[in-house]
């Protein structure tokens, strides 16, 4: 009984150091309102398994293959635990399972060959306990490592969730990491010979964790080509609509033109006759003619006001309420496009998410402000449901198809260093971003509301 204790606290101890694994993986899809019971719920199991623990191990007889049984198995329920507070994301969390599954056997394989070589051989329960204490304690002076390994061990969206084989690469480094379970197993565990065959296995790691950070690299090169391509196909768009409107404001100032002989020799004949009231309504009928055919600019700069006309016409389309406050120069060479593409990106996803909410509460307010070189731009929509974000503060969503306008902004906000706020407070959520214009952009003439 007196060495099943300590062992006991050491597995427990061991196990619950995985789960910061887990959690420094997935702490930005974990709700800050939730994570205090979720840690409790981790305690309290690891609780009753030193209980458990104490009493499997009671037994001399059995005590090494209860240990190695328990290091083997004993995560299941943790993983079990995991999967209730996180139940999104299970094929990204599957994968970073196996990828701990990879890299705690590693840290095992450096404290018993500690062990080895400071104390001896045999798995005696005082060697046990020694081997589980150097593995806490490579554990500690790794995790700086560690930690920023698996802060950057998810698998994008697009890799898992999108493709037809996800599921396949999710499931691929715990399927190495179930092959060990034998040679774990194996009362014969602390021979050289298998020693190396877990340090070799360990190269897997390696190569999954590379094949992640490179996909995701590649990932973003194929997001911003496909966004460049979407910018050529809405910058289109955005010009086509406005050219609509442009048209039709002089369609009806064509009418209104034609009928103009006719109303001035009326308001003529209306005077002269001393009708003054007659002539006063005609001429505020004549001028809700011409207001009709006004198109009202809500920026100077011909791109980001084509944008801001197309997009406000949809929301107000769409019942949602509109305010707009704009200032930005008329003429700023390159920005003004980037500008005005991330900017249709933030407005299509605030009217999407707008449509969704209940008609009373849909709102959308546009800030676009310019003092000097410094530009200011703020987008505000109601949102009654919680947004998830990523470690980087963006939105971020499980469903197939979005993230292409995250990225492009993302790479806006990068290319021009600029600062960004996303949050969610009292069901609002607000975005702002914050970047100086270049120096030849500088210069340019203030646009005016």
């Amino acid at each position: 009984m007196r060495d099943a204790i300590p062992l006991a606290l050491c597995v427990v101890l061991a196990h619950l150091a995985g789960r910061y694994l887990w959690f420094e993986s997935f702490r930005h899809f974990l709700p800050e309102r939730s994570r205090s019971r979720m840690f409790l719920s981790f305690f309290i199991l690891g609780g009753l398994n030193v209980v458990f623990y104490l009493w499997i191990f009671s037994n001399p007889a059995y005590l090494i293959m209860a240990y190695k049984s328990a290091l083997v198995i004993g995560w299941i329920p943790y993983v079990l635990l995991s999967f209730y507070w996180l139940p999104r994301l299970i094929a990204q969390q599957i994968f970073v399972f196996g990828m701990q599954g990879l890299w705690i056997p590693l840290l095992h394989t450096i404290s018993i060959l500690t062990v080895l070589h400071f104390f001896g051989s045999g798995e005696t329960p005082e060697n046990l306990y020694l081997e589980l204490s150097f593995y806490l304690i490579y554990f500690m002076v790794s995790l700086p490592l560690s930690a920023h390994m698996f802060r950057h061990m998810i698998p994008s969206r697009q890799l898992i969730n999108d493709k037809a084989y996800g599921y396949y690469i999710a499931l691929l480094p715990i399927l190495i990491a179930f092959i060990q379970i034998p040679v774990s197993m194996d009362p014969g565990l602390w021979t050289m010979d298998k020693l190396l065959a877990r340090l070799i296995s360990f190269a897997s790691f390696f190569a999954l964790y590379r094949y992640v950070a490179l996909q995701a690299a590649d990932l973003e090169n194929e997001v911003l080509m496909k966004s460049a391509n979407e910018i050529q196909q809405r910058a289109i768009r955005f010009f086509q609509n406005n050219m609509l409107l442009i048209q039709a404001s002089m369609k009806q100032f064509s009418i209104l033109r034609h009928d103009m002989r006719h109303q001035m020799n009326m308001l003529y004949g209306l005077i002269s006759s001393g009708n003054q009231e007659e002539a006063l309504q005609l001429l505020r009928s004549y001028d809700e003619h011409l207001e009709k055919t006004a198109i009202h600019p809500f920026c100077l700069n011909p791109f980001v006001n084509a944008v801001i006309s197309v997009y406000i016409v949809k929301a107000r389309n769409a019942g949602i309420p509109v305010t707009c406050r704009m200032n930005f120069p008329e003429e700023v060479p390159e920005v003004q496009e980037r500008l005005s593409f991330a900017l249709a990106n933030l407005l299509e996803n605030a009217i999407r998410v707008s449509e969704k909410q209940d008609k009373d509460k849909r709102f959308l307010r546009i800030n676009l402000q310019t003092k000097g070189r410094q530009v200011i731009l703020c987008i505000e929509n109601y949102c009654a449901s919680p947004i998830h974000f990523d470690k980087e503060g963006f939105p971020t969503t499980d469903e197939p198809g979005h993230g292409t306008g995250m990225t492009s902004i993302r790479h806006f906000i990068s290319y021009y260093k600029g600062y960004k706020s996303f949050s969610q407070e009292n069901e609002m959520v607000r975005f702002e971003i914050y970047f100086t214009l270049p120096e030849e952009g500088g210069s340019a003439a203030k646009g005016r509301r």
